[in-house]
């Protein structure tokens, strides 16, 4: 197969989340239309946090474990101190601003769009019906808040603005939060609005078309007139400067797709779906951004509110998106999201929930959803509060970090502090129970959160989820101890020893991992966390016999309870676990499935499924116009690339396994430059059914220990010789070294 190179579409492109993807971390466009161009903005940091919480004196641990009830969950809920909002202060959301609309001399319009990976620039070609009659060329900046739009033909005709409040949707929205319509902005060759918050920093969206180039400006001020003169300047820069705008672009795009994995498969669909994910990981993560990416990344709709605020929701979704990081060879596009959670706001608020909690200066206490400060967004509850896993994954991004780079630095000064935080946490939980230590009450992740006509969150003792977590903290932080030479706290040790693996419930003489102690999975679950012992936290070791007779009972059990309230996001995680157990075939199944249901024309992934008869998510909300009911998240797609990596390699019990879950459908497939714990590379080559070639490259010296499911014993070849190894064997290997695996 040819090396994809583009990604292009015929237009019409009917609505917003079909179109092409751009962006900067910070700054989202989006670009669509039928007989205009339509180019959708927004910022990632504009923000009303108003109405953000955190825990207040009097929440402690031990008033809700006095007044849990399994039979009565509002007795929790009751515990909670919550501030009283005033009127108009619903609670923090990113704010939707509008979009530009261009039309085009002698009634041309957009006929297709080209994006071109190599340079990171969309390509629009203009006409009349099928014949083109020029092009113009769209770049978004690096760390400038800008989008360059090359119009050498003079083709634009004008630029028509339309600010989000002229859609009904959002103007009742913000009408409710006390926001005063934008002021807007026309004068000479400029247009635009500049829409203020009742206390955040207001942000101007201006456009200046001149005869060759049209330049687009977001920024924020303290006031409208600081927001429009930034704006203003920031273009005004821009037009001094533009080769060097376009060369920089070009040249750090050239450098990403240099170090980005390269993948053949047999499957025109997900080799596409790669490639354009990499794309929008890049537009949505990037390292000069300065904030960490949310939900919907740098993107949100014109014409509704922010969903789910577009706040950072931590306890699957943010991780999902940030995981492709790893295996994608794309380290430093971390570095924004842990900037964020090592900042001031972040840590203040941590310590504080932690405090309030648990009595204790040392710790860290994430809660569920949040703003770009950490206050939470969806309101302080058992179900933001008691799912320590939100904090607990997240520290595993730290982790994984150092194991995937060596940075003997970044595990000194960022993850073990983060990691001990948040280990402070789980060990104030807990309390001696039947010869064992416990955690007396938490959540499984949204299980029980309203099944039952009611929001209040259920919960129970020894929740799997949250004991899988707090193994894989005790073996990061025992392990980092060693690393640094720093005495490990006892408590770490005593929870290998004392704490289960998971929680078991027994039915018919079956063993089955449990939700929680006498909580079987007894309804269709999307957040599939009391399975994440196998993945996302691989916490069990080498697995004995019973335990591998326990796994069994509790996948079988996990698919009789069907996929009906699964979302975008769930499908891709559910195919990582299948391929961390071997299922080849049904890995790739879930992800056919998943393709169908909820990726979209544009190759994007959406919240709701496409139509109804699969999925009974919402079913209210799939019987309305798409057009007005679409919503994109980034944990879906990002999960999706993520997975079909996860088929290819995947590293489970400090063994990396080669083609470990390739359908048989999939007779030659191949990759150069995935990434594995240890700082390697891997490429590889499988031809007929058969891995015919390992190729790896060790960027900072050390041993790895490979296995290949479909090849016992291969042929090692280094400079200094070669011989006959059988596998799974450790390979230890000097820094910058390559070595080749071939058939014996």
């Amino acid at each position: 197969m040819k090396k994809i190179k583009t990604f292009e579409q015929d237009f019409p492109v009917p609505r917003t989340h079909c179109g092409f993807a751009m962006g900067n971390g910070n700054l989202g466009a989006m670009v669509w239309g039928a007989e205009k161009l339509h180019i959708t903005v927004n910022r990632a940091d504009f923000w009303d946090h108003r109405g953000g919480e955190c825990l207040l004196p009097d929440t402690t641990y031990d008033k809700l474990k006095r007044a849990y009830d399994p039979g009565d969950r509002s007795k929790l809920e009751t515990q909670f101190v919550r501030e009283e909002m005033p009127d108009g202060v619903w609670k923090p959301s990113r704010i939707p601003v509008g979009r530009f609309e261009f039309s085009f001399k002698n009634k041309m319009r957009p006929l297709k769009g080209v994006l071109d990976y190599g340079t990171g620039s969309l390509i629009i070609k203009i006409g009349n019906s099928d014949k083109t009659s020029g092009e113009i060329i769209i770049t978004v900046g690096l760390r400038e808040n800008l989008i360059y739009i090359d119009d050498k033909a003079d083709l634009i005709d004008a630029v028509i603005t339309k600010p989000s409040w002229e859609f009904p949707a959002v103007v009742e929205h913000l009408s409710k939060l006390k926001f005063n319509p934008p002021e807007i902005v026309r004068r000479d060759d400029i247009s635009g609005w500049i829409q203020a918050c009742p206390e955040d920093p207001s942000l101007a969206s201006i456009c200046r078309k001149t005869p060759n180039a049209a330049v687009i400006s977001l920024e924020l001020g303290n006031n409208n007139m600081e927001a429009l003169n930034a704006s203003l300047k920031s273009i005004e820069t821009l037009q001094s400067a533009v080769p060097a705008f376009k060369s920089g672009i070009e040249k750090w795009w050239k450098s990403y797709w240099k170090k980005a994995p390269e993948i053949n498969l047999p499957s025109e669909f997900f080799n596409k779906f790669v490639k354009y994910a990499l794309f929008r990981f890049a537009c949505a993560t990037h390292p000069f951004s300065p904030i960490g990416c949310g939900l919907q990344g740098p993107w949100i709709e014109e014409y509704q509110r922010g969903q789910w605020s577009g706040d950072y929701h931590f306890n699957v979704n943010i991780q999902q998106i940030y995981t492709l990081a790893f295996a994608s060879n794309n380290l430093e596009h971390l570095i924004p999201l842990f900037n964020m959670l090592d900042g001031e706001s972040y840590q203040k608020v941590m310590k504080n929930n932690a405090k309030v909690l648990f009595g204790i200066d040392d710790g860290l206490l994430l809660t569920h959803a949040v703003d770009d400060r950490g206050y939470q967004c969806g309101w302080i509850s058992a179900g933001s509060t008691l799912d320590h896993a939100v904090g607990g994954w997240t520290a595993q991004l730290y982790w994984l970090y150092y194991k995937y780079t060596l940075d003997k630095e970044f595990l000194k000064k960022r993850a073990y502090p983060f990691m001990y935080g948040i280990m402070r946490v789980y060990e104030e939980m807990l309390e001696e129970h039947d010869g064992r230590l416990s955690i007396p009450v938490s959540i499984s992740a949204e299980y029980g959160a309203t099944f039952d006509g009611g929001r209040a969150q259920n919960a129970g003792r020894d929740p799997s989820y949250q004991l899988a977590c707090m193994h894989m903290l005790a073996d990061a932080l025992l392990e980092s101890s060693e690393i640094l030479d720093i005495a490990p706290r006892q408590i770490w040790k005593t929870i290998k020893e004392k704490v289960p693996p998971y929680t078991l419930i027994e039915k018919g003489g079956e063993k089955k991992i449990a939700i929680w102690e006498g909580q079987d999975l007894d309804i269709c679950h999307r957040h599939h966390s009391h399975l994440a012992c196998i993945y996302p936290f691989d916490s069990l070791g080498d697995w004995t016999e019973e335990q591998k007779e326990i796994i069994d009972n509790s996948i079988d059990h996990w698919i009789l309870k069907g996929m009906g309230q699964w979302s975008e996001w769930c499908m891709p995680w559910a195919s990582i676990i299948h391929s961390r157990l071997g299922l080849k075939d049904s890995s790739l199944l879930l992800l056919e499935i998943w393709k169908e249901v909820f990726v979209n024309e544009g190759f994007i992934t959406v919240y709701l499924p496409k139509f109804r008869g699969f999925s009974a998510r919402r079913r209210e909300d799939i019987m309305k116009p798409r057009e007005s009911n679409e919503v994109m998240q980034l944990d879906g797609s990002m999960g999706g690339a993520t997975a079909i990596y996860e088929m290819l390699l995947h590293t489970k019990n400090n063994t990396t396994y080669i083609f470990p879950a390739v359908s048989a459908k999939w007779k030659d497939v191949s990759f150069k430059n995935i990434r594995a714990p240890g700082a390697f590379l891997v490429s590889a080559v499988r031809k007929n059914g058969v891995t015919e070639e390992i190729v790896i490259k060790s960027l900072k010296g050390g041993r790895i220990n490979i296995s290949v499911p479909d090849c016992p014993r291969m042929r090692l070849i280094r400079k200094s010789g070669s011989s006959d190894i059988s596998l799974p064997s450790p390979i230890d290997m000097k820094a910058s070294e390559t070595i080749t695996l071939t058939v014996s």
